[in-house]
């Protein structure tokens, strides 16, 4: 099986994600429920903010991601890990769900730092806007890592495996203590990802998680 992981211990690197903006998507995310498109938003005035936070959107949008699969590494008296980094994954609830695996992708992605650029400059003289591109570009964040994802698991299925949940740091007990290892491991200046001294990832509206990869008997 191993013979045909292509990112097996090897990063593999995306540029220019394509996707689109799906506004019942938006508008979950801004809970605001059962309304599939901004024609339906009785409140026309909030749905012209929330397009021209969209338009904003696309034009500031810079997606990037980098993966990795690597066997993962179980020693005794250790949380899981990987090569390099034993007991990486330490959290007890993240620990129960990768014990099963054989490998393990960590995957981090960004928009780019252009977008939460502009969310801190509109902040100082128009919140409103501000506060619709901020919550946009959080749902690009989370959709971009959706679309690597899917590519991880395509290749997983391809070699006769499931995967477990997306798991990031900073859930549950996993805690951000993690993030140095993982910005190590994925090599995160391929993407322009740095962490801040309180191990918050730059630029914001980035994402990093690992995911397992299940035979599928177990």
């Amino acid at each position: 099986m191993a013979a045909v992981i292509e990112s097996l211990n090897k990063h593999v690197v995306m540029s220019n994600i394509p996707f689109t903006i799906e506004e019942e998507r938006v508008l979950k995310e801004l809970r605001i429920a059962k309304t599939p498109t901004l024609k339906d938003l009785p409140e026309q005035n909030i749905a012209r903010y929330i397009k021209k936070a969209i338009d904003e959107g696309y034009a500031l949008m810079e997606p990037k991601a980098v993966y990795r699969t690597f066997r993962l590494v179980k020693e005794p008296g250790l949380p899981p890990g990987v090569e390099g980094a034993p007991g990486l994954f330490f959290g007890k609830k993240i620990a129960e769900l990768l014990t099963p695996c054989d490998y393990v992708t960590l995957l981090l992605t960004t928009i780019g730092p252009a977008l939460p650029g502009r969310v801190e400059t509109l902040g100082k003289t128009d919140a409103t806007d501000s506060f619709y591109l901020d919550a946009v570009g959080g749902w690009m964040a989370d959709y971009l890592a959706d679309r690597v994802e899917e590519r991880i698991v395509r290749e997983c299925e391809k070699n006769g495996y499931t995967v477990t949940m997306r798991y990031s740091p900073g859930y549950g007990d996993w805690t951000l203590d993690a993030q140095p290892m993982m910005m190590k491991l994925l090599e995160s200046k391929r993407i322009g990802v740095a962490l801040t001294d309180t191990l918050i990832m730059i630029p914001r509206k980035s994402v990093s998680a690992a995911i397992g990869w299940l035979p599928r008997s177990a």
